[in-house]
């Protein structure tokens, strides 16, 4: 059975992280809603870094409350990934999408979705909710000189999906896949992501303190981690950014 939700649109919106968490603050009993805006003027992304906004793309922030421990709760970024994956696919079948760690969507190697997982102060490692912002370059995308993987959008790589639409089926298969990880957990939503995240000759690369590591991804962790074989030994990476 697939939740049910609420889906609010408005035109400008500094972030649609920002203004569910004031429409929360006015009824703190809601849960399960969608905010999607037109236009963001100060998104930001993981570590506060600038989102860049467009008009046209889709700026998407959704509410939960999970009710699960602090240490799986980034397993719903993964889940989010999952979703945006298999919404555009029913789009193309054929479509090259891939996932890179942590948090980004890649489309013909370029980057055009991340997602944020912003939480709640807790009790006894207990999350009260949880706000995952969603990014994607529908039209416009920024010129990333200092990046690894360029930004495109797709439009830009030919795939044409009104953003009502888009939004519709992605919340549908979102939620869909929200109520089977609450009742099944998390390895359907791991062996989906890994199963297709970027690699080159089976090896990914992360940049990790300012150093860059290359190793076979062995496993996802429940807490978002990874773990890399390196030269025979395996190592466990719980935050950083895979750049190749």
């Amino acid at each position: 059975m697939i939740e049910k939700y609420n889906l609010i649109n408005l035109k400008t919106v500094k972030s649609t992280n920002i203004e569910i968490k004031k429409l929360f603050l006015l009824n703190k009993k809601i849960s399960n809603l969608c905010l999607s805006a037109d236009n963001q003027t100060a998104g930001y992304g993981r570590r506060n870094t600038k989102w860049f906004s467009y008009p046209g793309n889709l700026h998407l922030s959704i509410l939960l409350k999970p009710r699960c421990n602090l240490e799986v709760v980034n397993q719903l970024s993964f889940l989010t990934s999952i979703s945006i994956g298999e919404t555009l696919k029913k789009k193309r079948k054929s479509i090259n999408i891939k996932y890179k760690w942590p948090n980004d969507i890649l489309l013909n190697k370029k980057k055009i979705a991340g997602i944020l997982i912003e939480t709640s102060s807790y009790l006894k490692n207990k999350i009260k909710w949880v706000i995952i912002g969603i990014g994607l370059n529908l039209i416009n995308f920024p010129e990333l000189k200092e990046n690894n993987f360029k930004a495109s959008s797709l439009k830009k790589e030919k795939i044409l999906i009104e953003k009502d639409v888009f939004t519709d089926l992605f919340l549908k298969i979102f939620f869909k896949n929200y109520s089977l990880w609450k009742k099944k957990g998390f390895n359907f939503v791991k062996n989906k992501w890994m199963s297709n995240i970027y690699k080159k000759n089976n090896n990914i690369t992360i940049k990790h303190q300012n150093n860059y590591v290359k190793g076979k991804l062995i496993n996802l962790l429940i807490n978002g981690g990874i773990k890399l074989e390196i030269r025979n030994k395996t190592k466990v990476f719980f935050y950083g950014d895979q750049v190749l």
